[in-house]
């Protein structure tokens, strides 16, 4: 078997992954939220504070963003001809999903150090 005919087949299981992650993510966290007696800042930052939560969090934006990335780089290959807007969108695109995990990592940092 060639290396070309796997070639699509990593991006595909990263995708599939991470959906699984995302949806058994916002299940847990739709449960938290309806299972919590009081939904104020308080509570929900205390929520934040315990390292399961953080770290299921934290892989949360991770799925999340490679999940983004591979669907927007798919889309952008498949319908931008253009090679120098293709790398432009693309690289518009890094900057956009690298920006955000590092903001979102720099919110759960903050949430742990308090």
């Amino acid at each position: 078997m060639s290396l070309y005919v796997l070639e699509g087949l990593r991006p595909w299981v990263i995708q599939r992954v991470s959906a699984v992650y995302i949806v058994l993510f916002i299940l847990y966290a739709t449960y938290c939220f309806f299972s919590a007696d009081n939904i104020a800042f308080e509570p929900w930052k205390n929520w934040f504070y315990n390292p399961f939560n953080t770290t299921v969090v934290g892989i949360f934006v991770l799925a999340l963003l490679f999940h983004a990335w591979i669907g927007m780089r798919d889309v952008v290959l498949d319908y931008v001809h253009n090679i120098m807007l293709r790398i432009f969108i693309l690289a518009m695109l890094v900057g956009v999903l690298i920006g955000s995990g590092l903001w979102v990592f720099r919110i759960l940092l903050l949430s742990v150090v308090g």
